[in-house]
């Protein structure tokens, strides 16, 4: 019993060394994406209906402000004692104390729920202010959009093809079976 145990641990923490490897060289999850310029760096996780963004400050000033568009969202959340204004297409939170700010190398996380009215992932700018009175733009970073008009016009198109093809059948089925056999 005891050799068995012994192996069963030895095994395991030969497994457990290779997938601490492979953690660290992985990739980011499927749901995940990184997105960054010199002063911040944003990381977007998905989960269900609600995006995430890790903001984390590589600046030398702190980060005072955060905005992103945003489509058919509701439940936002930032950092304590930041404010939120979610009206019309544009996330923003921001804090008016400095010492309230995303410190140089600390990260910050923001994120929205977003309902299944309408809103597909798309990419828009995501826009930092920084104390010294600085704004950085990340372009393309994930964000809720609405869904294209197009995918409309291409259900009813699939399905007026559909129709169509159905007709097409039940006519010529019609048509063989009218036609007169032919006898010897």
């Amino acid at each position: 019993m005891k050799l068995q145990n012994g192996i069963i641990a030895a095994t395991c923490a030969i497994m457990g060394l290779g997938f601490a490897a492979e953690a660290q060289e992985a990739d980011l999850p499927a749901n995940h994406s990184e997105f960054s310029n010199d002063h911040v760096n944003i990381t977007v996780s998905i989960q269900s209906n609600i995006y995430t963004y890790h903001v984390k400050n590589s600046a030398s000033s702190g980060i005072v402000a955060f905005e992103v568009a945003q489509h058919a969202a509701y439940n936002f959340e930032a950092p304590e004692n930041w404010q939120i204004d979610s009206s019309g297409e544009t996330f923003r939170a921001w804090t008016e104390i400095a010492a309230n700010g995303i410190a140089p190398g600390q990260t910050g996380q923001f994120s929205m729920r977003v309902s299944s009215r309408g809103a597909v992932l798309g990419r828009a700018a995501a826009r930092v202010n920084l104390e010294s009175g600085q704004t950085a733009e990340v372009a393309d970073v994930w964000a809720p959009a609405a869904e294209p008009k197009s995918y409309v016009a291409l259900v009813a198109g699939g399905l007026l093809l559909i129709v169509l093809a159905h007709a097409a059948f039940i006519i010529a089925k019609d048509r063989r079976a009218r036609r007169p056999s032919a006898t010897v």
